[in-house]
């Protein structure tokens, strides 16, 4: 009976060995990972190698953050990868809705197209947490915690956040993607969205939309005639961290707007401002932060 006892002793404490090691295997790996990596060529298919982009759209993996958030075949939210496992959208996209309804996909670009050479990922949710002060125009945001991680990959990748309270300069150049409508009365996109936008100084943006604005929400005007529109909501908002840089951080989530048209200033959620929340729900759910760290 003692030689049982001591057998079984030497077993657990090989296996707590063998978890903490893994352990640190993960978290290693998770450190390695480079978030806020921009395919600026897009990433080469042979659906899209001779396909000139028109105005307006994307490139292939050019922003492989980008996550389709679908409620069956249609079109509904967009969100960002900031994590393997996480998906930050905007909260309306979760309120009043069934979770087993969603369907989180990764490295979607062409959401008619089912060969591509680099395909999409789906995933479930296993757990929603929208802000718990989420009002209108006010806290807009939401972290999913999908049923298992994300495999990155060059199509598929986590974005940077930045640091708490940063303050994106006015006139910043930055960019939103989805597949939301074209105008307010357009189709939705068949391929991801490029919208070009320039940040709006708070004070600004009060007074060309004529209403006060909450801390947690930040402006941007779209240009070229494009702007955001209805089934963007959720989708990630970034710019380059350094103005010659390469690598992006998302200052917001797409939230709110005057009618989809170019010239009115829209709100996005500013995640800087709720950068420190984000942290504090990633520690809870025993999550890496080094994943959205530039």
């Amino acid at each position: 009976m003692l030689e049982f006892q001591r057998g079984l002793v030497q077993i657990l404490l090989l296996i707590g060995f063998l978890w903490l090691n893994l352990n640190k295997i993960q978290a290693e790996e998770t450190k390695s990972i480079k978030c806020g990596q921009r395919n600026t060529q897009g990433i080469p298919t042979a659906s899209n190698s001779d396909i000139p982009t028109p105005l307006g759209e994307s490139k292939f993996g050019e922003f492989p953050w980008t996550i389709d958030i679908a409620q069956g075949p249609r079109v509904f939210c967009a969100g960002s990868l900031i994590h393997p496992k996480v998906v930050l959208t905007a909260g309306q996209c979760l309120l009043r809705q069934n979770d087993n309804e969603l369907k989180l996909r990764a490295g979607v670009w062409d959401r008619a197209a089912n060969n591509e050479r680099y395909p999409y990922q789906e995933r479930s949710i296993a757990k929603a947490i929208i802000h718990p002060e989420m009002a209108a125009r006010r806290n807009d945001l939401a972290l999913v915690i999908v049923n298992e991680p994300f495999i990155l990959a060059d199509h598929i990748g986590t974005v940077c956040l930045p640091p708490a309270n940063y303050a994106t300069p006015n006139g910043t150049i930055c960019y939103a993607t989805g597949w939301g409508r074209r105008s307010l009365f357009g189709d939705l996109s068949q391929r991801m969205k490029l919208v070009t936008l320039s940040s709006l100084e708070g004070e600004l943006c009060e007074r060309e939309i004529q209403t006060k604005l909450e801390s947690s929400v930040m402006c941007a005007v779209g240009q070229n005639g494009n702007d955001t529109c209805a089934g963007d909501s959720g989708g990630p908002l970034v710019s380059r961290i350094e103005a010659e840089g390469k690598v992006y951080h998302q200052i917001g989530i797409t939230s709110f707007g005057a009618a989809c048209f170019a010239g009115i200033p829209g709100g996005y959620t500013n995640v800087a401002h709720l950068r420190e929340w984000i942290d504090s729900q990633m520690r809870e759910n025993g999550l890496e932060t080094a994943t959205y760290i530039h």
